[in-house]
């Protein structure tokens, strides 16, 4: 008798793509409510809420193809395989979240000179 049985193998690779794409729908779901309440809204703290959200999203994105790169083997071209990717992937991440906290500067400064009235209630709703 030979011993017949199956076996289910999740490995760690495919569970961390499949969460890694979740959170990058779910992110950019809350992140287009954001904008297009900020946008109704007037509400400079929600667009600033979403372009935090939308660089997430970007880290995200990043995260999910640097780790598929970096799983590569070494070649005779790469002979670190593409173990850099992730790093590449954080810079592009920091000059992101660098050039979104100057736009947030800008126009942040130019509502000091020229406010906007907010609606507020549209504000709360997207909060809840």
């Amino acid at each position: 008798m030979g011993d017949n049985h199956n076996h289910v193998h999740i490995h760690k690779h495919e569970v961390r793509g499949k969460n890694l794409i979740f959170s990058i729908l779910l992110n950019l779901l809350i992140t287009i409510a954001q904008v297009v309440g900020g946008i109704i809204s007037g509400s400079l703290a929600l667009i600033s809420d979403a372009l935090h959200n939308f660089s997430d999203v970007l880290s995200l994105v990043f995260s999910l193809v640097a780790h598929k790169l970096s799983r590569r083997k070494a070649s005779i071209n790469n002979t670190f395989g593409y173990k850099r990717a992730e790093l590449i992937a954080a810079f592009i991440n920091a000059i992101t979240l660098i050039v979104v906290a100057l736009f947030l500067i800008y126009e942040a400064s130019a509502r000091l000179f020229h406010p906007e009235p907010i609606k507020s209630g549209l504000v709360i709703w997207l909060a809840i």
